[in-house]
């Protein structure tokens, strides 16, 4: 009997804990991500610019400000010029409050540069923030990536 109420009780108050995520907004956010590498990696620049907010903000390793849709589109168009990207992303937290929602985790990437077939490694960090459009789509809002520095040798 004490099981039945734990489990009752459990199924009444925990839809409505705090800063609890929403599996479903966990999900399209997983989803995102994985457009995101696929995106890049096939060079779909159209459908990856998409994945932004009009008015997204990227902010890459340099310390620049990238603004908006088209500034990220043709900084994207640049590295797609010269690199194919082979990324893994491990996401570690995502959590969402209302129509906000974050992913942050690391990441390792292989660059193969188109001119002579060289490769760059890199690892590093990335944190996402995610807004619900009022179709309920979620898209990145505000991006930021960091680069691990290489071991000295």
């Amino acid at each position: 009997m004490w099981l039945a109420y734990v489990c009752f009780l459990a199924a009444v108050l925990l839809p409505f804990a705090p800063n609890q995520k929403s599996s479903s907004a966990a999900d399209a956010i997983a989803q995102v991500r994985a457009e995101w590498v696929k995106d890049l990696h096939d060079k779909k620049l159209d459908e990856f610019a998409m994945l932004y907010t009009p008015d997204a903000v990227f902010l890459p390793p340099n310390g620049e400000r990238i603004s908006g849709r088209p500034a990220i589109r043709e900084l994207t168009r640049n590295v797609m010029g010269i690199y194919t990207s082979n990324l893994v992303f491990h996401s570690i937290t995502v959590e969402q409050s209302g129509d906000l929602a974050y992913d942050s985790g690391d990441f390792r990437e292989t660059l193969l540069t188109i001119s002579d077939g060289s490769t760059i490694e890199g690892k590093g960090n990335y944190l996402m923030v995610f807004k619900r459009q009022s179709d309920g789509k979620w898209l990145i809002t505000q991006q930021v990536w960091t680069e691990s520095a290489p071991a000295h040798q």
